[in-house]
């Protein structure tokens, strides 16, 4: 009978224990952290193809074999697989594109299935960096304006009135993402800003210019921009907002740059450029 009991106690003094010890809270933690969507510039890297668009040449030269994916306009995601360092011809051009591609150095990828037009500009990315995300359907616009009310309340947001807008494209869910150019008046900058337009709002990701005419945003831009320059490569939504990726053509190369939505505004993930100067 003392034993029965014994055993009894014993079973109720481990339950309680067990009971008590908050195992799972760190673990559900954790995954919540990671299902909030927010972007890590740790693991993205930009990179181009070659002529083919098989074979990919990264920026990256940390731990390459990290990235296992490539998004391409317009958010197209396939699958990669890192092959070696590829060292510097001494003919090279020093150009990133695709007839300097055998000769540049870089971090050498294959795609797997599938393929990216020649020398398309990809995104390379881990397997996880984009948990938490919904890729938007996305269609570029050859041309088309922002409705009235949509610039009625970009004027509102920035106090300038716009001289020039155009549609760059369109994505899932009633997303228009444009380029608006503001009015310069005494004392200030040129502005052009990059608008995502949503039923939620407006974001806005701002280009500052300076006074000088032949390069006002860009080298040798000749005091122009406008939505050809531009190339979107996805658009992504999660629980931190919107997310996207995009190519600016300049005069000597390509801007590329990755930026999230954080509250009413962007925040830049990250950035690099693309040396496609003419020779």
């Amino acid at each position: 009978m003392k034993k029965l009991i014994y055993i009894l106690v014993s079973i109720l003094v481990i339950g309680s224990l067990q009971s008590a010890v908050p195992a799972a809270a760190p673990v559900a933690s954790a995954k919540a952290s990671k299902a909030t969507g927010e972007l890590k510039a740790e693991k993205l890297s930009f990179a181009y193809a070659d002529e083919s668009g098989k074979r990919l040449l990264g920026f990256e030269k940390k731990n390459p074999k990290r990235y296992v994916q490539a998004v391409t306009a317009p958010g197209k995601i396939l699958p990669i697989k890192f092959n070696k360092h590829q060292k510097r011809n001494e003919q090279s051009t020093d150009r990133q594109n695709h007839y300097n591609f055998d000769k540049d150095q870089g971090e050498l990828f294959t795609v797997i299935k599938g393929s990216v037009p020649g020398d398309e500009s990809v995104l390379l990315a881990e397997k996880d960096a984009f948990q938490g995300h919904e890729f938007l359907s996305y269609k570029p616009s050859g041309k088309g304006k922002l409705t009235k009310d949509v610039i009625r309340n970009i004027e509102k947001a920035k106090k300038r009135k716009a001289v020039s807008h155009e549609v760059i494209g369109q994505a899932g869910n009633g997303v228009t993402i444009g380029l608006v150019v503001f009015e310069k008046k005494k004392g200030q900058k040129p502005l052009a800003s990059l608008v995502v337009a949503s039923k939620s709002g407006l974001l806005f990701e701002d280009f500052p210019g300076n006074d000088d005419l032949q390069s006002t945003w860009r080298v040798d831009d000749g005091g122009e921009i406008d939505a050809s320059m531009f190339k979107v490569l996805f658009v992504t939504k999660s629980k931190v907002g919107y997310a996207l990726a995009y190519e600016w053509f300049g005069f000597e190369g390509c801007s590329l740059n990755v930026i999230q939505q954080q509250g009413g505004k962007f925040r830049d993930i990250l950035s690099n450029y693309r040396y496609t100067a003419p020779l």
